[in-house]
């Protein structure tokens, strides 16, 4: 378990979804249906990622709530920061686990 924390993988998973966004707003042609190769990859990773983004806005939406891009930045850093949280904690539990 320590060797995991020392791993800081919450981190990294933070870094690649911020790489992801961040390439799926300045790339667009993974997002079309006969998409191949590193761009089908890339279109099937852009899916998972805004997962919890779409359920987060739906949830809004279901509220009433116009999802704004204020809105989607606000639980776009929530989301990273969540990640960035989970792994604090996950380090710090390891180390007090591991002596």
């Amino acid at each position: 378990m320590k060797l995991l924390a020392r791993s800081h993988f919450f981190l990294i998973v933070a870094v690649f979804i911020l790489a992801v966004l961040t390439a799926g707003v300045f790339w667009e042609a993974p997002f079309h249906p006969d998409a191949q190769g590193v761009a089908r990859l890339f279109s099937q990773a852009w899916e998972y990622v805004v997962l919890p983004v779409r359920f987060v806005l739906a949830q809004l939406a279901a509220k009433r709530i116009e999802a704004t891009t204020t809105a989607t930045i606000v639980v776009l850093a929530c989301y990273l920061g969540l990640l960035v949280v989970l792994d604090v904690v996950f380090t710090k539990v390891a180390k007090r686990l591991g002596g």
